[in-house]
């Protein structure tokens, strides 16, 4: 019983990093690949690129910021986080 709700978590835990490592990946790709390959195709300016490398940390880093967000939600609800003691010196 306990191996079976071990590997639930383990499985749980496998799926968020993969998602938050494709929430990564995807929008550089899609953004610096797709940009390069749009400048070199149609002869655009250089200065583009940067155009392209912001938009694709943008989308990155506001795809990581709401699937955070929605994580927290769905695991702690509408409160905060639980913090921590500081003054816990168990380990």
């Amino acid at each position: 019983m306990d191996n079976k709700n071990s590997t639930s978590k383990a499985l749980k835990v496998y799926v968020v990093a993969t998602h938050l490592g494709w929430l990564i990946i995807s929008p550089l790709l899609l953004f610096i690949a797709g940009g390069s390959w749009l400048i070199n195709r149609f002869d655009l300016d250089s200065w583009l690129m940067i155009v392209f490398v912001l938009l694709g940390l943008g989308v990155m880093v506001c795809g990581v910021w709401t699937y955070m967000k929605q994580l927290i939600i769905t695991y702690y609800g509408d409160k905060p986080p639980p913090k921590t003691d500081k003054r816990d010196y168990d380990y």
